[in-house]
């Protein structure tokens, strides 16, 4: 292949990739966009093998027992909605969401956060069977009435967990 051939098709690809790139982001069209629609709905991101589990429990009531911690059975018991973290100490993922709760925790202050190292049960007794927890960082967010209306298994960012917290509150 000759050098000016070579150039053709080198031109010939970054016109075809350009077009379709433009095409992709809505280039063409007749300029009319269409505005998102944001629905509220429970989202849960957990791995393929715990999905089932995962959707399972959402939207579900949680029973407490004798192996509850107080804590939650005492927001329970005054109807304010609680955000729960399973976490592990010195893992970057879990820092990095235990970070983003703390620091959304004081904007909500009819709300009862519990944050839990996952190492030691002792402190969380039955929350994580109950709750399903696999592996953290996951957080749990239940209504009043103690029924699960969010969970993620893994990072969450502060503006996701805090438009959550305030989706949670409204419900």
């Amino acid at each position: 292949m000759s050098g000016r051939s070579r150039q053709r098709a080198v031109l010939l690809l970054l016109a075809v990739g350009l077009a379709v790139f433009l095409w992709g982001c809505g280039g063409g069209d007749d300029g009319a966009t269409t505005p998102s629609t944001l629905v509220n709905t429970p989202r849960a991101t957990a791995p393929q093998s715990v999905g089932s589990a995962v959707e399972d429990l959402l939207l579900t009531k949680l029973a407490v027992t004798e192996d509850t911690p107080e804590e939650y059975v005492a927001a329970m018991g005054q109807a304010r909605p609680v955000a729960i973290l399973f976490y592990v100490p010195g893992n970057v993922d879990d820092a990095k969401v235990l970070e983003a709760f703390k620091a959304v925790a004081p904007e909500f202050p009819e709300y009862t956060f519990l944050a839990y190292d996952f190492k030691t049960p002792s402190a969380y007794g039955n929350l994580s069977m109950l709750l399903q927890v696999n592996y953290p960082p996951e957080i749990v967010l239940v209504d009043r009435g103690g029924t699960v209306r969010d969970i993620w298994n893994g990072y969450v960012d502060e503006g996701t967990l805090k438009q959550s917290l305030i989706n949670l509150g409204q419900g």
